[in-house]
């Protein structure tokens, strides 16, 4: 009875039979796909190996090349040129950086512009980075774009039948106003830094305190002392190009008024319009940079859409990435960083910024200007016809700028 106890019964002596078999047949499965994934790899691997010694056969031969043939080729090349060989591998990174002082001697002498070199001078001859030259072209690049959409916007029924002469007015636009918006980016630039000097790293309570953006008075003094760093000939003009760039912009974050109450509804129009302060926190954050993304949006929808999202992801509350664009700020201090969740930033009001320093400057006892162009400062302030003021005539009419005003009224509409 024990013995036959013991011994399993026949059903169960199959079942345990068929599990080692499906064992035995998994294990197969599993070891052939093992092997199989092992001799990809190794294929793989040289496959690799062989484009590595490919290409290294190339870069070999670059790095034996003196230090002096290195930076005759890379002067040779444009910036984003010089970005792609960046991205390519480590060692052309490397390369750039060890060869980045003379790169930028060289187009401090032979490339960069006399108005870039003076607003930003370069910096000692072996503490100068490519990271300048990036800096400069990020610079360049805002004062295209704000350029062409200001005389897009000049132009805008002209470029739908473009002619001949169309296309040599806007030309003449486009070269005039192209340094004139450079320097108002550096002037709204240094504007930022000073406020950002001011308001962050003081030493304060922690506690009790959040991130807040409010608006204070003007820096004047502050602005004189960037203001007088300028050409002293072209100065109204710098100021008639900001004004001209803040109307343009002004009109197209004003709210259509064509639509009717359900077309605004249906296009999320029914909340607050655009108001002073938002305007500010762009040119004085954002600078001509995001003001020429702005002006790049075709319709009010994409510009309202594109003016919160910029508000919002420098706000440490509402987006997860607000160190970075803080970074593109200039704020790259990670103590600085780490105080703006407890910091107050004033932004400088919209009606506080240029014009405070140009009616100190305008004042009857300052030399600053003559009595002529004293005079033709307040008849332009009135009839707020900067784009004319600029170009020195009537460009869209052919008269000149102190001539009949029997058209004013167009004129306000144009560049209002």
């Amino acid at each position: 009875m024990f013995r036959r106890n013991l011994t399993p019964p026949g059903g169960v002596v199959a079942q345990e039979d068929g599990i080692r078999g499906r064992r035995k047949q998994s294990i197969g499965r599993v070891a052939g796909s093992l092997q199989s994934k092992l001799i990809r790899i190794v294929r793989r691997k040289g496959e690799d190996q062989a484009r590595k010694r490919a290409t290294s056969r190339f870069l070999t031969v670059l790095f034996r090349l003196p230090v002096e043939l290195h930076i005759a080729i890379l002067c040779n090349l444009s910036i984003s040129d010089l970005l792609s060989l960046r991205r390519t591998c480590r060692a052309l990174n490397e390369l750039l950086s060890e060869c980045g002082p003379a790169l930028v001697r060289f187009w401090v002498r032979c490339r960069l512009g006399t108005l870039h070199i003076k607003l930003y001078p370069a910096p000692k001859p072996n503490e100068a980075q490519f990271q300048y030259l990036l800096a400069m072209r990020r610079r360049h690049i805002a004062s295209v774009r704000l350029t062409r959409e200001l005389a897009n916007f000049v132009f805008r029924d002209g470029l739908k039948q473009p002619c001949e002469r169309q296309r040599q007015l806007w030309t003449s636009v486009y070269e005039t106003m192209l340094p004139l918006a450079f320097v108002v980016g550096h002037f709204l630039e240094e504007h930022r830094r000073v406020i950002l000097e001011r308001d962050l790293g003081r030493i304060r309570p922690r506690y009790h305190v959040g991130y807040d953006i409010c608006t204070t008075p003007g820096i004047t003094d502050e602005e004189m002392a960037i203001f007088r760093r300028l050409d002293h000939s072209l100065r109204l003009q710098y100021y008639y190009m900001y004004c001209f760039m803040v109307q343009v912009l002004v009109r197209k974050l004003k709210r259509p008024t064509c639509a009717s109450s359900i077309g605004k509804f249906v296009r999320s129009w029914a909340g607050h319009p655009v108001c002073d302060e938002d305007i500010a926190f762009v040119l004085v954050l954002g600078g001509i940079n995001h003001v020429s993304k702005l002006l790049a949006c075709r319709t009010y929808s994409e510009r309202r859409r594109l003016l919160h999202t910029f508000i919002t992801r420098l706000s440490p509350h509402e987006s997860a990435a607000w160190r970075r664009h803080w970074r593109d700020l200039g704020v790259c201090s990670p103590a600085l960083l780490d105080d703006i969740p407890c910091a107050s930033i004033g932004i400088t009001q919209l009606e506080q910024i240029f014009e405070p320093m140009m009616a100190r400057m305008m004042a009857p006892d300052s030399r600053e200007f003559t009595e002529q162009q004293k005079m033709r400062y307040e008849e332009v302030r009135r009839s707020k016809h900067y784009f004319q003021e600029l170009m020195g005539y009537d460009i869209l009419s052919g008269q000149a700028a102190d001539g009949d005003n029997s058209e004013a009224e167009d004129d306000e509409e144009m560049y209002l």
